[in-house]
């Protein structure tokens, strides 16, 4: 096997095509080996592995700096960096992350969770070697056409400028995690519709040639006048990149030719590389259902699921009222969205990887009478912050927002932390946040979220949490000790403690709340979530009320600040520590 003697980039340098094809076969069958072994993102990885063998063979990395857009194509890249044995236990604390990380390897140049920071930070380290006047590395952004719906990708477009040795590759295989969507993927459809025109040009290379320079230019404008617009551009030439492609993401030959020729190109002007690839490539089931096989979970609950739960509900509150509009960005299927955007499709709206913008629409529906829920995962719904304060809280507008995937992240690390989401909409006051912990307080917290007009509202849950508690969930018991929790991950090893989930964090009923409490010995405030949140919104309370002798009884369980390392979710909690104050 040519495989058993790679274990670091420039072991490729001296392979012939055909060995290089075979490494390709190889990494495939790794990579499917190890994803069903450990989870992880499949159909995205098995799509960009002749890329990833054709940008380290024609290049040298670190020297030159590869920056992903996102982290998840990455497996291949990690395998050719030395990290094979680091890879077989993939996204646990003792193996590799499922993302791209620089605390991992000086391969990985620049963290990667979420789409569209590549091409701004690759044109900053490029800036970087241009003022240093190092003139001999490049700088090469791996985006998807996912992140092409990112507004942060134009804000770097538009900065282009002259920028050298700077190289976007472009890997196009019309998905992110759901099927790419909006104006920019038509666009990008009609570049590879054109694949037809561009084999007819590589044909007549050979009779161009044997012209003089300057008709073989005429017709090849000509050529591209057919095929693009009226200026004989792409939109990316506009922006002062010089367009390759379409080309074939999965002929090695052809690719490592075409980057070879680029690389000294960019020398002169930055370049954009547009590869169409396969999503799930060689592997039948990831290539048949490339949603599904967009990840595989070890650790998938074969139970309903809060999402489960939220999926059938948000149906019959549709059927009920026809101003309900749902909108997500690119997470329509992990947020539970599907049925609905099949039931009701003129009122289903994913704008793609825009979270930005996701809010911002909602807050205009709303302002003219509609009912809309912006549904996302927890670490996403960060990158909205300023539109949520300025667009949404400042108008006090009825914009509801669904957060899945809150607490916790498990495997997925420290990129997915779902953990800052209470702290971050609690300091506002007119927000109101619920956090059901089972299925009777989801069901609640939607119907009143869809009748609910006075103001923004959110409602959180896990991915892994189960809903089925079927606990009275009141303070009173007979015990000396009361735990007051926020989240239901958390399964606490004590049994002589009346619990009560916090299942509406704000507003709060603290006159209610301090009447029954003041008998009991100890509190315990355990929150799935950063200091900042619930547990500091009442302690911020009570001591400016003068109560206390209810804070001295308080013991505050939080998730501490640092980043939440990759693993099982049963793993984060006990490496967490919250458990050591029982």
């Amino acid at each position: 096997m040519v495989w058993d003697s790679i274990n670091s980039p420039s072991d490729l340098k001296n392979l012939s095509i055909s060995e290089l094809e075979q490494v390709c076969d190889e990494l495939r069958t790794e990579i499917v080996r190890l994803t069903y072994k450990n989870g992880g993102h499949l159909g995205s990885n098995l799509g960009a592995i002749e890329l990833i063998v054709a940008l380290h063979y024609v290049f040298d990395s670190p020297l030159d700096k590869f920056v992903f857009d996102v982290g998840h194509q990455t497996y291949a890249h990690k395998i050719l960096t030395g990290r094979k044995e680091v890879m077989e236990n993939l996204r646990s604390e003792s193996g590799a992350s499922g993302f791209i990380d620089p605390d991992e390897s000086l391969h990985d140049h620049f963290i990667s969770g979420h789409a569209g920071n590549a091409i701004s930070a690759a044109l900053g380290i490029a800036k970087a070697n241009e003022l240093d006047n190092n003139n001999l590395s490049s700088v090469i952004s791996i985006i998807g056409d996912g992140s092409i719906s990112c507004g942060m990708t134009y804000e770097a477009l538009n900065n282009i400028g002259n920028a050298k040795n700077f190289i976007i590759i472009l890997n196009d295989n019309q998905m992110s995690i759901s099927k790419t969507v909006g104006n920019m993927n038509l666009y990008l459809n009609r570049l590879f519709s054109s694949q037809k025109m561009l084999l007819f040009r590589q044909k007549t290379r050979y009779f161009l040639d044997k012209l003089p320079k300057k008709m073989s230019v005429s017709i090849e404008k000509f050529i591209k006048n057919i095929i693009f617009t009226a200026k004989g551009k792409t939109i990316f030439e506009d922006f002062g990149l010089q367009y390759v492609g379409p080309i074939d993401g999965h002929n090695l030959g052809k690719l490592i030719e075409t980057l070879q020729n680029v690389k000294n190109f960019a020398k002169r002007k930055p370049v954009i590389v547009h590869a169409i690839t396969k999503k799930g490539n060689g592997h039948s089931p990831a290539e048949n259902d490339s949603y599904k096989l967009h990840g595989v979970d070890r650790d998938r609950e074969k139970t309903e699921t809060f999402t489960d739960i939220f999926s059938k509900k948000i149906v019959e509150l549709g059927e009920n009222n026809e101003k309900i509009i749902c909108i997500t960005a690119a997470m329509a299927g992990g947020c539970g969205l599907t049925e609905f955007a099949t039931k009701f499709p003129n009122r289903f709206f994913d704008v793609g990887i825009a979270e930005s913008h996701a809010v911002t629409y909602a807050a205009g529906l709303a302002k003219q009478g509609y009912c809309p829920f912006v549904c996302m995962y927890s670490t996403f719904l960060q990158r909205a912050f300023d539109q949520i304060y300025h667009d949404v809280v400042l108008d006090n507008l009825p914009v509801r927002f669904i957060i899945n995937k809150a607490g916790f992240p498990g495997r997925d690390g420290k990129t997915h932390s779902g953990i800052y989401d209470i702290a971050m909409l609690s300091m506002f006051e007119n927000f109101q946040i619920f956090s059901p912990f089972d299925r009777k307080s989801l069901i609640n917290s939607l119907e009143f979220a869809s009748i609910y007009n006075n103001g923004p509202l959110s409602i959180r849950f896990s991915k892994s949490g189960t809903p089925e508690h079927n606990c009275d969930n009141k303070i009173g018991g007979d015990k000396d000790t009361l735990v007051l929790q926020v989240g239901n991950n958390i399964v606490l090893p004590i049994d002589n403690a009346d619990v009560f989930y916090v299942y509406k964090i704000q507003p709060f009923n603290y006159k209610s709340f301090l009447s029954k409490i003041i008998r009991y010995t100890r509190i315990f405030v355990v929150e799935e979530g950063v200091y900042g949140g619930f547990s500091a919104v009442l302690l911020e309370y009570l001591v400016k009320n003068g109560y206390f002798d209810i804070v001295k009884k308080i013991k505050i369980v939080n998730i501490p600040k640092t980043p939440v390392v990759h693993d099982s979710v049963k793993n984060q909690i006990y490496a967490s520590r919250m458990l050591d104050c029982f």
